[in-house]
């Protein structure tokens, strides 16, 4: 793949990263949440492929999900309630979750301007 399409495909709001969906995994793994079993799926699954100069970590794999609007409320509610609680993981300690409530929330965005389900 070019990095003009790679770069257009991973500014989708239902694009992600292995990094952002690991640690809210983590989040939800916390929480005992019932999206869990969503994001073991989508990590299991196969990223984006990356332009072939990219030699960037695994953490940088890029999904696209296609959830429903009522599984990324769910995960919405998780990190906010993780980020009002304090709550971090194992990688975001030091900075906290500054920005995902963000991204998860533009997802929905996403699927309320779609009329998702």
């Amino acid at each position: 793949m070019e990095w003009g399409p790679y770069k257009q495909l991973c500014d989708q709001p239902n694009v992600l990263s292995r990094w952002l969906l690991e640690q809210t995994q983590e989040l939800a793994g916390q929480a005992d949440s019932s999206i869990v079993p969503l994001l073991d799926a989508i990590l299991a699954g196969t990223p984006l492929p990356k332009p072939s100069d990219q030699k960037e970590a695994r953490a940088t794999d890029m999904f696209t999900l296609s959830w429903s609007r009522q599984e990324v409320a769910l995960v919405v509610e998780l990190v906010s309630s993780a980020r009002a609680r304090g709550t971090t993981t194992s990688a975001t300690r030091l900075r906290g979750l500054g920005g995902f409530v963000e991204a998860w929330q533009e997802y929905a965005s996403y699927l309320d301007e779609r009329g998702a389900p």
